[in-house]
């Protein structure tokens, strides 16, 4: 298997026992920027972006969850220059280290989503809908990695997405569980029953939540970065969009990475067929 230096001992093992790690740097800036570039000419088109600046004034701030954009229709998956970030080889070697080795189904999710949000969150507050996006399944093994990579700088209460790190390591009971039920599950644990209920998201936290579940400890974190920075995720991890309390659009790639040896029995366990 190839080996890149973007990942450490130290890394590898963060990894394995919170199911998310973050690699500085792993996209070219120039992919970045030629990414950048294509989202940057649609939010012009939208009146937010003129003379190398956002342009935020005039538009009413939205307030959450709303997000004052709908990425698919406002801005468009089908970007030849975001697909290209995917490809990338030291974002393919990183995936492959931490999945175990290609190749990936471009079917189930065929290209990588924007993630856009304007400011919209004074002030910042626990999100509501956390979920998974993938079932467990009776192998006990990972469906897939999703990767969080970064357009713009998202600084802490920016917008990025929140992770409860760790939570892959439970549910998995050699079953499958749909994505329902995994929600339903972990909401009878007190950590989750607290972090689902709505009264706390009234408050602004000064430290983000820690516990235990069945030995296993979790922490929620929050997704930042720099342009080029990106986060691998174990598609088992419990996550959700957080509001942006900052004063500039969030504006993120993400993407799904599934290997075709998994892809029978993700289906078995949505019972697709």
């Amino acid at each position: 298997m190839p080996q890149t230096p973007h990942l450490s001992d130290a890394q590898l093992a963060q990894f394995q026992s919170q199911g998310v790690v973050k690699i500085d740097g792993l996209l070219s800036l120039q992919g970045v920027a030629d990414a950048r570039h294509a989202v940057l000419r649609r939010m012009e088109a939208l009146g937010l972006w003129g003379n190398g600046k956002w342009r935020l004034d005039h538009v009413e701030r939205p307030q959450w969850p709303a997000t004052g954009l709908k990425p698919a229709r406002d801005i468009g998956h089908r970007h030849p220059e975001l697909e290209a970030l995917i490809d990338e080889p030291a974002v393919r070697i990183a995936v492959e280290h931490l999945s175990g080795g290609g190749p990936f189904d471009r079917k189930v999710w065929p290209r990588p989503q924007i993630l856009a949000s304007l400011p919209n969150a004074p002030p910042w507050s626990l999100p509501g809908g956390w979920h998974v996006d993938a079932p467990r399944l009776a192998s006990r093994l990972s469906p897939g990695l999703q990767l969080f990579a970064f357009l713009e700088p998202v600084e802490p209460r920016g917008g990025g997405t929140l992770v409860v790190a760790g939570s892959h390591r439970l549910l998995n009971a050699g079953r499958h569980l749909k994505v329902k039920a995994i929600t339903s599950a972990l909401g009878a644990e007190p950590f989750f029953r607290q972090l689902f209920d709505s009264q706390s998201k009234l408050a602004c936290p000064a430290v983000l939540p820690e516990g235990r579940v069945e030995g296993v400890p979790l922490k929620v974190m929050e997704l930042t970065g720099q342009p080029g920075d990106a986060w691998l995720m174990d598609l088992r991890i419990l996550h959700a969009a957080a509001p942006n309390g900052s004063d500039r659009p969030r504006l993120m790639i993400t993407h799904r990475f599934v290997p075709n040896a998994r892809v029978p029995e993700i289906a078995e366990a949505f019972g697709w067929a």
